[in-house]
């Protein structure tokens, strides 16, 4: 039986021709090819890398040959043509372990243009040293091979001082030299004047007097007082430099620094310098005292050291005496004022009374008797210093305004609206507000006994309110007329064990005496002190 054959051949042909289902190239050979290729190709950089003898010939000189040549001759720069060839090849020059063997490190700059940095600010001393011709080539350690990057450091750093160096010589022409050299101009401040209205009338920047009005040193050009206590320094619309005088001690400066200003305040030293004065009474203590040439002030300095111990207006009798040495002030070798007492003598009718200034370990500046007993009390003899009694204390007054008799528990002392008022001792505020008749009342508590009452004032002291503590002398209220009252004056009380007392006529309690530490010392600065008194007394 013959079968009959199908022509599978041809069929399975067909079937190795057709293109794979999956539709993926195969164009680039199989992922694991590309891995064997990358595996032979880090093969073959490893054994050119460490054999460098068998990679491909440079075109003109190796490394190596570079090296021995350098080892085996005398330190002298490359040629031209050798350090063009080196270029080329891609050797960087500068990182060479010979580099410091050459002549200078000017040498290289000559025979590389453009080779990026000026080497010509290196320190001569250095290159003056590497061409001494009889300098000997000192041979090439193994610490030289360790890293060639530390000859790139070294050689930034060199370049690095060599431009600071430069940078110095520089500093005379800075900004302060020329600040120095630019004159002051006076500025008359006028009434009403601020910094920007100054400003636009001397053509300056507007905007720069805006911000130094916020800086927060400044604060004092918010409110100019006039006069001629401003001076600037100006480049044209700019301005360099400020100065004001806000009071006589003080100086604000304002300096242009670099995109700012500068803030300073500057206070002046005075110069001292003491004076004695010795007056004889022959009619008045204050008349006899000015024409002695002794300041009016300092003669009521006088009566207020002495207020515990004499009544000025009736123990003063002609023929005494008067010794004070005190303090006055300068600036600029004109008299500003006149600084604290420091020792004076009254000698009233064969009574010789001291009394010298000491500051006390803790600051605290007193005056006292060459034994040092204080002569101050707890309580200033009077809230408004200098005033005369217009109503004193009466169990038994015709009021002013009711027209009935009755209690006056205290002194009234005639003075301007708006005279300060100052508390009499150390104490607590009680009471500040309105009191019936009294109108607008402060109560201090000294302790516990002793209080005291100011009354019709016209306002109470920036601050003042109930629980504030406050110390002797300071201002707690000023002069008024209100509550029951005929015109302006201070009504002054004072309570001892919650009785009203007279304030003229109460003994009131002596300050502490000088403290045991501070005993020795001010014995022996009193001394000092009484002799001076004794020799300024003796040569008037």
């Amino acid at each position: 039986m013959i079968r009959k054959t199908t022509p599978t051949f041809g069929k399975d042909l067909r079937y190795l021709s057709r293109r794979p289902s999956s539709g993926r190239s195969r164009v680039f050979g199989h992922p694991s090819h590309w891995v064997a290729t990358l595996v032979i190709a880090v093969a073959v950089g490893i054994w050119l890398g460490s054999a460098p003898d068998a990679a491909v010939e440079r075109s003109s000189i190796t490394l190596k040959k570079q090296i021995e040549l350098v080892l085996e001759q005398d330190p002298v720069p490359p040629s031209e043509t050798q350090a063009k060839e080196m270029v080329e090849s891609g050797i960087d020059i500068a990182s060479l372990p010979t580099m410091e063997s050459f002549q200078g490190v000017a040498a290289i700059k000559e025979v590389t243009p453009g080779f990026g940095v000026s080497l010509a600010s290196f320190n001569n001393a250095d290159t003056a040293a590497t061409t001494d011709p009889s300098a000997k080539p000192q041979p090439v350690s193994a610490a030289t091979n360790t890293d060639v990057s530390d000859a790139q450091d070294a050689t930034l750093e060199r370049l690095e001082a060599a431009v600071e160096s430069e940078h110095e010589k520089e500093l005379p022409e800075s900004s302060a030299s020329v600040q120095n050299s630019i004159p002051w101009e006076s500025i008359q401040i006028r009434s009403g004047d601020s910094l920007v209205r100054i400003f636009k009338r001397l053509d300056l920047d507007v905007a720069q007097a805006i911000e130094i009005s916020k800086l927060s040193k400044a604060k004092p050009l918010i409110s100019l007082r006039t006069g001629p206590y401003l001076k600037i320094q100006r480049d044209g619309r700019d301005l360099v430099a400020l100065r004001y005088q806000p009071n006589i001690k003080t100086f604000l400066q304002v300096t242009a620094g670099n995109h700012t200003f500068v803030t300073e305040i500057i206070e002046r030293e005075f110069e001292l310098q003491e004076r004695e004065v010795t007056v004889e009474v022959t009619d008045s203590l204050y008349q006899s005292a000015l024409r002695a040439g002794l300041p009016e002030s300092v003669i009521y300095r006088v009566a207020e050291i002495f207020q515990w111990e004499l009544d000025f207006g009736r123990d003063v009798k002609r023929g005494d005496r008067l010794t004070v040495i005190y303090e006055e002030r300068s600036l600029d070798t004109k008299k500003v004022g006149n600084g604290p007492i420091l020792a004076v003598r009254f000698e009233n009718d064969g009574v010789l009374r001291e009394a010298i200034r000491y500051v006390d370990s803790a600051g605290t500046a007193a005056y006292y008797t060459p034994e040092g007993k204080s002569l101050q009390r707890a309580f200033l003899r009077t809230p408004v210093p200098g005033r005369h009694v217009t109503s004193g204390f009466s169990y038994n007054r015709l009021h002013p305004i009711l027209k009935v008799r009755r209690p006056h528990l205290g002194v009234d002392y005639g003075a301007p609206r708006g005279t300060p008022i100052v508390a009499t001792a150390d104490g607590k505020v009680i009471r500040a507000s309105r009191k019936g008749g009294y109108g607008k009342t402060i109560i201090l508590r000294h302790g516990q006994n002793y209080r005291t009452l100011y009354a019709h004032l016209s306002r109470y002291a920036k601050g003042l309110r109930k629980g504030k503590w406050v110390k002797k002398g300071q201002v707690i209220g000023y002069v008024g007329s209100t509550g029951l009252s005929t015109g302006p004056h201070l009504h002054y009380e004072i309570h001892v064990d919650g009785k009203a007392r007279n304030p003229l006529s109460l003994k009131l309690p002596r300050a502490a005496p000088i403290g045991k530490e501070d005993k020795a010392n001010y014995l022996k600065h009193a001394r000092l002190w009484s002799s001076r008194l004794n020799e300024a007394r003796s040569t008037a």
